[in-house]
This record gives C-alpha cells, structure tokens and sequence, in this order.
C-alpha cells in the first residue's frame, strides 16, 4: 500500500510538473507566434493548428485505452517497428491517456481561447466598425471554436474506437523514429547484451 502511494504521489508531482512546463512553452510559444503573424488569415491558421493537435491527442488517449496488447506482441515478435512502443503505450494506457487527454487537452483547450480572443482584438483593430460589436464577435469566434474542437474530437473518438489498434500502431512507429533519431528512451527501452556503462560483461 506504501509504495502505491508513493507511486501515486509521484505520478501526480510528474504531472503538475509536465503540465506546467507544456503550458509555459506553448504559451510562450504561440504568443510570439501571434505577434509576429502578419495577417489575421495567419493568426487564423495557428489556432486551426493548435485545435487540430488537440483533436489529435484526445485521438491517442482513446485509442490507448480502447487497444489490446496482444496484436502488438505479435508485431514485436516479428520485429516490426514501433511495435515495442505500442506494448508500451497500451500497457500504461491510464499515463497516456491522462497526458494526452488532461495534460495536452486541457494546455491546447485554454490556448485555443486566448488565440481566439487575440484575434477578436486584432480584427477590432484592423475593422474599428467591429469595436460597438466585440462581445457579438467574441461570442461567435469562441462559439466556432468549440464547434470545431467538438466536432473534431466527435469524429476523431469514433476513429479511436473502432481503429484503436491502427492508431496505437502509427504512433508507436512515431515513437520509435523519434527514439532511433535522439537515441531517447521514450517507452523505458533497457540495453540488451549484458552491457554495462558501455562494456560488454565478461563471464567470469
């Protein structure tokens, strides 16, 4: 029971950290992207962006939660890429789904409302003849927004179900490219071989 809670507490403090430090760069980032979009069109496309990656995350959580390991066990018999990373992501399917659902959803959800009332300001200030209309403007924008985000996610959740397995198997792949490039270990990959600090274990 002890060491359960320590893992709780432990999974909780990774997570306000990892949230936090997703926040702050996202944050940071997307405001000087919006600083420095030149038109409104641009701003426009930022926000698409950032909902699209919502949608996209809120796809893996489900998947994650919805695949069955053994498909992937199959593939990681053959040796098929990505299908190590799979195992991975289904076997800690309540990590990745809190991640990509709460941690990324909600970081992507906050930001998509401040990109849209940063376009309200924008378009008041490029169209004064919108500034007796703001609060009619801003209710419009934030209301497409959310139907976007919901209709995506709607579509995407469907997806997910019915295709857990497809899905899980794609981002795994995305996994393994992403560990053979930065030599990472993502999904708590050991070293095969007996090695040691870089040397092969002699037998004694």
């Amino acid at each position: 029971m002890a060491v359960r809670k320590r893992k709780s507490w432990k999974h909780l403090v990774v997570v306000f950290l990892g949230s936090f430090v997703i926040a702050a760069i996202v944050g940071i980032g997307s405001e000087l992207l919006m600083r420095r979009a030149e038109s409104l069109w641009v701003a426009a496309l930022f926000l698409l962006g950032v909902i699209g990656v919502h949608i996209v995350f809120d796809v893996v959580g489900i998947a994650a939660t919805a695949a069955n390991e053994a498909p992937h066990h199959a593939r990681a018999a053959n040796r098929v890429r990505g299908a190590r990373q799979a195992v991975y992501l289904v076997r800690h399917a309540d990590l990745v789904a809190n991640i990509a659902n709460d941690v990324v959803g909600d970081v992507t959800g906050t930001l998509s409302g401040v990109m849209a009332a940063a376009i309200v300001i924008d378009i008041v200030r490029y169209y004064p003849i919108f500034g007796t209309r703001e609060i009619w403007l801003t209710t419009l924008i934030l209301a497409l927004v959310a139907s976007i985000t919901i209709t995506g996610k709607a579509v995407g959740k469907s997806f997910a179900i019915h295709d857990a397995n497809k899905v899980i198997a794609w981002v795994g792949s995305a996994i393994a490219a992403v560990e053979q490039i930065t030599g990472w270990s993502l999904t708590g990959q050991k070293k095969r071989g007996g090695k040691k600090d870089g040397a092969t274990r002699k037998n004694l």
